[in-house]
């Protein structure tokens, strides 16, 4: 009992079981007809008798194109060309076109896309500059070039030129036949009447038949062929084993055994060739019905059976896609079902808590990042104000170096207290000011700073340290540039309705160019960054900025040369 059991709770055992029978049932009935009729070897006959056509239709093909390819090469050969005068010429093109009344139209000569003689003269009005200009295009960048098929003056022709050249390559001459393609169709009184061929150009375009159209309806029918074989070959469609048309179905095969790439279909109504077809074929159709009818019953016991569990399982998995790792999967049942209830649980199970430990993980390397950032900050601010005193030692003002280091001690006291920390703006701004009576002490007055920044701001905003420091500090050094001048320096904030404020520095100096602005944030290592608009002083703050509040938050710059430059920071409201 236990075995049993075991063996009818396996879907995949029960799904086998029944899909076993039923395609066990339906093919030995197919076999019992298939071998009670001669259908096997009606169609090996129909093939044979279809590969046959095509196969003479393509030797035709081949000494029809070989042919008309020996006369071309006679004509192209520069030492005929040269020996004789151009009547001489014409008068060959002449005896040429006598001896194939019924499969050239036309033969001209081009020389620099300019016609030079045509056989019949009467024939040169129907041929455009244009088109004489590309058939020499072609055949100089082909050698030998066959065109598509066309509706020329004389009826569907297709055009194979050769180009050459003379004998002291002083001269490029291009020798085109015009043929028409209707003589391909001669071969059709060789056929009998239930076969019917189609010519092809390998890019669709239609070249040839033998299909009768004396009556309205046979022309009706050979023009849905020719639209349906030609789709089929512009979708690049191999598949096509038959046509259904208003005069029955016919079988397809098809073939390009040839050097031009020409596809060649043959076929045969089947009504009419293999009368033991149709009936074959109603027998099929009632074992067909017979069939779907036993599928449509076996598939619905299989569904109904699988159907819910399935529903249930991809219920499951949408919640889990948006995010509710705690949905959990129950089956009352001893099946492959269950099986993947289970894993499925233990699966949830460990992506919340591998999701729980990718937090604080990422939370650890937010604070781990900031830390790293503000680091770069210390001696890159260190760098220049040791560089002040450096300056100052050299001169008569030596004696005012003790109240920097008094102003430097203060700034580095601010810089490394609370690493990684955003302060208020109220203290960032007086720190800048700080900031700004050190630089005065070294440069002199060759700037003013003015704040402009509403109380209310000033306790509502908080902001990275040392962020308006190095964006001062930034304009001071890059106003030295201009000597003589004043550097105007503002720092100025304003809120707006949407819960942000933007705090604008702007200066007087001479600016930067815009291939600047538009690097300056590439992420790129720069061994000369201790200095005004570089990769670590403003590249740095935006990261920063980006860390702590999101990305929706960071810099804007505005530039105008030898104008000034507005560096605009945006940051939210209410933040501390």
């Amino acid at each position: 009992m236990f075995q049993r059991k075991r063996l009818f709770t396996s879907t995949s055992r029960k799904v086998f079981l029944i899909s076993f029978f039923s395609l066990l049932v339906g093919l030995m009935m197919i076999g019992v007809i298939a071998y009670s009729t001669v259908y096997v070897l009606v169609k090996e006959n129909q093939e044979k008798s279809l590969q046959s056509s095509v196969v003479h239709v393509e030797d035709y093909l081949k000494w029809y194109m070989l042919n008309m390819q020996s006369q071309l090469v006679y004509f192209a050969n520069a030492d005929i060309f040269e020996s004789l005068p151009l009547e001489g010429y014409s008068l060959l093109m002449n005896n040429l076109i006598s001896s194939y009344p019924n499969e050239i139209n036309t033969v001209y000569v081009i020389e620099e896309g300019k016609l030079v003689t045509i056989s019949p003269e009467l024939y040169k009005h129907m041929l455009s500059p244009e088109w004489v200009k590309e058939v020499d295009k072609q055949a100089r960048q082909w050698g030998f070039w066959w065109s598509e098929p066309f509706n020329s003056g004389l009826g569907r022709s297709v055009v194979v030129a050769k180009s050459f050249n003379t004998r002291d390559k002083s001269r490029s001459i291009t020798v085109a036949l015009e043929l028409n393609v209707n003589s391909f169709a001669n071969l059709a009184a060789s056929f009998p009447k239930d076969k019917q061929i189609y010519i092809f150009s390998q890019n669709g375009e239609f070249v040839s038949s033998n299909a009768p159209v004396e009556l309205y309806s046979q022309k009706l029918q050979r023009d849905h062929m020719i639209e349906v074989l030609g789709q089929t070959l512009v979708g690049k469609r191999n598949d096509l084993n038959s046509i259904q048309t208003a005069d029955g179905n016919y079988k397809m095969l098809r073939s390009n055994n040839n050097r031009w790439d020409w596809i060649v279909f043959a076929a045969v109504n089947e009504a009419e060739a293999y009368p033991l077809l149709s009936s074959l074929r109603k027998q099929v159709l009632t074992i067909f019905v017979i069939w779907i009818s036993i599928s449509l019953f076996v598939s619905y016991r299989v569904a109904a059976y699988i159907r819910k569990p399935i529903r249930t399982i991809i219920r499951h998995m949408n919640e889990s896609s948006l995010g509710h790792l705690d949905t959990r999967i129950v089956f009352k049942r001893n099946d492959e079902f269950s099986w993947i209830a289970t894993h499925f649980n233990k699966m949830m199970n460990n992506l919340n808590d591998m999701f729980t430990n990718l937090q604080k993980a990422e939370e650890r390397k937010r604070v781990q990042e900031i830390r790293v950032l503000q680091s770069q900050i210390q001696p890159h601010f260190l760098y220049n104000t040791l560089n002040a005193f450096y300056w100052l030692s050299g001169t008569e003002r030596a004696g005012e170096i003790g109240p920097l280091i008094k102003a430097l001690m203060e700034l580095l006291k601010y810089s490394i207290d609370k690493v990684g920390d955003v302060v208020p703006l109220e203290e960032e701004i007086h720190k800048l000011e700080r900031y700004a009576e050190l630089m005065r002490l070294r440069y002199g007055h060759v700037f003013d700073l003015d704040i402009v920044i509403a109380d209310e701001l000033l306790s509502a905003v908080s902001i990275p340290k040392l962020t308006l420091i190095t964006l001062v500090e930034n304009s001071i050094f890059y106003g030295l540039s201009k000597p003589g001048e004043r550097n105007h320096i503002i720092v100025a904030a304003t809120a707006h309705a949407t819960d942000t404020v933007s705090i604008e520095v702007s200066d007087t100096g001479p600016g930067i160019d815009e291939d600047v602005i538009r690097n300056l944030f590439e992420k790129q290592r720069d061994n000369n960054s201790f200095k005004g608009l570089n990769n670590l002083g403003i590249r740095n703050i935006q990261e920063r900025i980006q860390l702590y509040f999101g990305d929706n938050y960071g810099l804007d710059i505005a530039n105008d040369a030898g104008e000034g430059l507005i560096v605009t920071i945006r940051l939210p409201l209410s933040s501390a």
